[in-house]
């Protein structure tokens, strides 16, 4: 169900049914629509199938027989981690695969390297989101304090504002280094990557917002666009740094649950 609904949600809007871009739309437009799609609903998908396997084995105790068994702790992270991925993986490709076929007849030919390197980088997104919620679900004491602490950053990016005194007065008044702070956050790292893979201006926004930004005299007072705030981009807010920011979401808290899990009591 869940690869239709993708599918059939980004086919939808390719077709022009629900909000209409406020430009004329090229090759990259089934890109911008995947991910914006990725991001808010492919992620809570990721979120939820990662927490629903781990805390549906504490719920009815099979963690417990599990683990009385000769059998590695991180071995049974692991494997969560990898069933719900490839079943994750798999269906996330095939939606891609038939939004993008779409996409090509309506908007034409993507380029070739767009058209791999998007994707791969949209998986590995919800990849990160699937490690952190099961990393979270086998640490936490309750399944109602790890599904807040994973929604808490999922939902982060969106209310921003509440934070930002603290980030202004931790980095001063340096731009560059708040901008960086807001990309240390996975889905504006996903955005930040998958924007400079797509070929649109640098940004942590959503392609759709940023084009609109550049393509039109909407005003988008909340998406920044780093070429208007800098002559020469600083390093770290390249394309490749939010690339590394995702690979390190998806590998140390993984890592970090699986040593505390080690020793935890299970009884």
């Amino acid at each position: 169900m869940y690869g239709l609904f993708l599918c059939g949600l980004g086919v939808a809007q390719m077709l022009g049914i629900g909000a209409s871009p406020n430009y004329d739309p090229g090759s990259e437009h089934g890109f911008v629509i995947i991910q914006s799609n990725i991001a808010y609903f492919g992620s809570l998908i990721a979120i939820f199938a990662g927490y629903a396997s781990v805390t549906s084995d504490q719920a009815s105790g099979r963690i417990r027989l599990l683990l009385k068994l000769p059998y590695a702790r991180w071995r049974y992270v692991f494997e969560k981690y990898l069933g719900e991925g490839l079943a994750l993986g798999t269906f996330t490709a095939l939606a891609i695969l038939g939004g993008l076929t779409v996409s090509a007849t309506i908007y034409g030919q993507p380029p070739v390297l767009t058209a791999v390197t998007v994707p791969l980088l949209s998986i590995g997104y919800l990849f990160v989101w699937l490690s952190f919620a099961v990393a979270t679900s086998v640490v936490a004491k309750t399944g109602r304090q790890a599904i807040t602490v994973v929604i808490s950053v999922y939902l982060l990016p969106m209310a921003w504002t509440l934070v930002t005194p603290a980030v202004s007065w931790l980095v001063g008044d340096d731009p560059a280094l708040f901008l960086f702070v807001e990309r240390l956050l996975p889905m504006n790292a996903y955005f930040a990557a998958t924007n400079w893979a797509i070929g649109v201006p640098n940004s942590h926004g959503p392609a759709r917002d940023v084009l609109t930004k550049v393509l039109t005299d909407i005003p988008r007072p909340t998406t920044i666009i780093v070429s208007e705030l800098f002559e020469s981009v600083p390093w770290f807010l390249s394309g490749w740094v939010s690339v590394l920011v995702l690979v390190i979401w998806g590998l140390v808290p993984m890592l970090l649950a699986c040593r505390r899990f080690a020793t935890a009591d299970i009884a």
